[in-house]
């Protein structure tokens, strides 16, 4: 397990869990490549800090601030560190989204290089955010 790779991790997700951005932003390398699949709006390949942001307030805007991402379980193998998460959304409408993924995380110089996602029904969660 390479800690480093886990703290740096460790350091993002408890941001995120307290809706702190600016600490979530603070463990990325200014050029992070950001993976985000799939067939919708919010899917491609998003690079560096300022991009990433706006993307991700995509997502807030379309889930009138309800989109969250639940950290199950980690684990590290080298500059590697894979999450299975739950993410959770709620349209207007009362449409909503649950589901699992993997977020899968290169950490190296003590910053968030590199971010692939994953999600259990693509199909799915395209609709949803289209």
């Amino acid at each position: 397990m390479n800690k480093d790779a886990m703290s740096v991790f460790t350091a993002y997700n408890e941001a995120l869990i307290q809706g702190d951005f600016a600490g979530v932003f603070e463990t990325m390398a200014d050029d992070i490549i950001w993976h985000q699949p799939g067939n919708s709006p919010l899917s491609g390949v998003i690079v560096g800090k300022p991009a990433l942001g706006q993307h991700l307030g995509k997502f807030a805007e379309k889930s009138n601030g309800t989109f969250k991402v639940i950290t199950n379980w980690v684990s590290s193998n080298d500059c590697f560190v894979a999450a299975n998460v739950t993410f959770v959304a709620e349209h207007s409408n009362g449409e909503k989204l649950d589901m699992n993924g993997i977020d899968l995380f290169k950490i190296e110089n003590g910053q968030i290089q590199e971010v692939w996602l994953f999600s259990s029904e693509q199909a799915i969660e395209d609709e949803f955010w289209s």
